[in-house]
């Protein structure tokens, strides 16, 4: 073959190259599953404004401002949430639907941070799944792990400033961080650090910034484990109503204005995918509203929710001994039907459920938290748990049992279990108490489901706050996030017991 017949060969084969890579590049990877605040695509030279639904295309950047999230759905079903002031390329994306060894996904990260639910593509071909970053190429072996890049003095840990690099935590699964200098491989449950110019480093204990305020609201997909364990469900519905029985309270009137708690209260209200609000009237913004022991009014500034003329149900509290009121002052309830106004503020963007299920438990301010000991809760109470996406209310079949080692500061819940239908989701997680208050997310609880009513499950998670002098009390929140996108929530109340296991 003549020098100028393998030159053109040469040029062809290149050109020919060039247009597969065309034909990849502007494809489309994904779409939007939620955009708050300022979220765009860099296309080239173009901006382009991103909102829920709209498409993602490889070789787009993701950019997020400040006070802004987004949430990107893949066409392999992966899953990724970004922060704010974050930018994210899709650097290589193809996904035919089938194990062909076509597929792969090799996505950029430039700054900022994001958590991810790796998809197909990460379970069919690990090898053609890469993350890549100024520090260190991310290879991986499971499907959940959360990514952080800092500059010098951006980030901040236990009150300093942390070394500039990458920081990472594995959740689920197994994740292989190398660069020039050296690699390892991490699990679940372990975390990491790159420095810049460095070789990675091992971590015991996640920095403040991986994880979310307890009061944050939460996004469908940021607080979860992937690989969902199973765990035993009781067969026999446990019955959970002491005290005060619950009673279905129907407002003839607007109750939106009643005269406000001063003081003394911890709250906790979740409704909708969007809105889980962990507060006390220590807040000076937060106006609590309580008439006859129930909820009917909410407004800390995020979140600003009023009964109005919609029904309480499900109600319940801690209730008295001997007459006297029990010293936790726990009560719960749940808004139900038309006429509520519910309004969550998510950066610039007001997310509104008016008449959806708000679930609420409020109790006294916790006084005098022991500092050594192992203590056990029980179940007392709680609201039937409701789905969000089909509005169908459930069974609390179990509260299950909280045990708490104050000498560590850690809580850990068991046996939670709620029914609908055929189906029995259930809930188990361990997390740190921080100043009464604690909150799995965002590494999340281990959730499960058993029955053939299942829907698929992205998240399991729980927040709560303990209530009245010696921690006498547990007021706790919890949701199970669906791929679809709608929650499964309700909220329990728990009460100490005299022995600890021994309830």
């Amino acid at each position: 073959m003549s020098l100028r017949t393998r030159s053109l060969l040469r040029i062809w084969t290149l050109l020919l190259c060039l247009l597969a890579a065309g034909s990849a590049f502007g494809q489309p990877a994904g779409k939007m599953l939620l955009a708050v605040g300022d979220v765009a695509a860099l296309r080239g030279t173009e901006r382009v404004r991103l909102t829920a639904g709209a498409p993602v295309n490889v070789g787009d950047t993701v950019v997020t401002g400040a006070q802004s999230h987004a949430q990107i759905r893949f066409a392999d079903d992966a899953l990724v949430a970004l922060k704010p002031d974050s930018e994210f390329r899709i650097e290589r994306y193809n996904f035919s639907g089938a194990s062909d060894s076509s597929e792969v996904a090799v996505f950029r990260l430039v700054k900022g941070g994001f958590r991810t639910l790796t998809g197909q593509i990460g379970k069919l071909n690990r090898d053609q799944y890469q993350l890549l970053t100024t520090q260190a190429t991310i290879g991986i072996r499971g499907t959940h792990y959360q990514i952080q890049i800092c500059s010098a003095g951006q980030c901040m840990n236990n009150g300093a400033p942390a070394g500039s690099g990458m920081y990472g935590g594995v959740y689920e699964g197994r994740l292989i961080v190398s660069n020039s200098l050296g690699a390892d491989e991490y699990g679940a449950e372990e975390f990491f650090y790159v420095p810049d110019g460095e070789a990675p480093q091992r971590w015991l204990a996640p920095p403040d910034f991986l994880s979310d305020r307890l009061d944050g609201r939460r996004l469908a997909t940021t607080q979860a484990t992937a690989q969902l364990r199973f765990a035993k469900v009781p067969a026999i519905e446990v019955p959970l109503a002491f005290g005060v029985p619950p009673f279905t309270f129907s407002a003839t009137e607007d109750l939106t204005t009643p005269a406000l708690v001063g003081t003394g209260k911890a709250v906790l209200v979740g409704s909708d995918r969007d809105t889980l609000e962990l507060d006390s009237t220590t807040n000076p913004t937060l106006q609590l509203g309580i008439s006859g022991g129930q909820m009917i009014s909410f407004n800390n500034g995020r979140l600003v929710a009023g009964v109005g003329t919609a029904s309480i149900v499900d109600t319940g509290s801690d209730g008295a001994t001997n007459g006297i009121p029990a010293d936790s002052g726990l009560n719960w309830g749940r808004w139900q039907g038309p006429g509520s106004t519910i309004a969550q503020s998510l950066g610039s963007q007001v997310v509104h459920n008016d008449g959806g299920n708000l679930h609420y438990i409020y109790g006294n301010l916790a006084t005098s938290i022991p500092t050594s000991g192992q203590v056990s809760y029980s179940p007392i109470g709680g609201t039937r748990p409701t789905d969000s996406g089909s509005g169908a209310v459930g069974t609390l079949i179990s509260g299950g049992t909280i045990n708490v080692n104050f000498t560590t500061a850690q809580l850990a819940l068991t046996g939670l279990a709620v029914g609908f239908g055929s189906a029995t989701y259930t809930l188990a997680g361990s997390t740190s108490i921080l100043n009464g208050q604690f909150s799995t997310a965002p590494v999340g609880a281990t959730a499960g489901c058993t029955g053939s009513g299942c829907q698929s499950l992205i998240a399991g998670n729980f927040a709560g706050f303990f209530a009245g002098p010696g921690a006498a009390g547990i007021g706790l929140d919890y949701y199970f996030n669906i791929r679809s996108g709608s929650v499964i929530e309700g909220v329990a109340g728990y009460r100490k017991c005299a022995t600890p296991g021994k309830c």
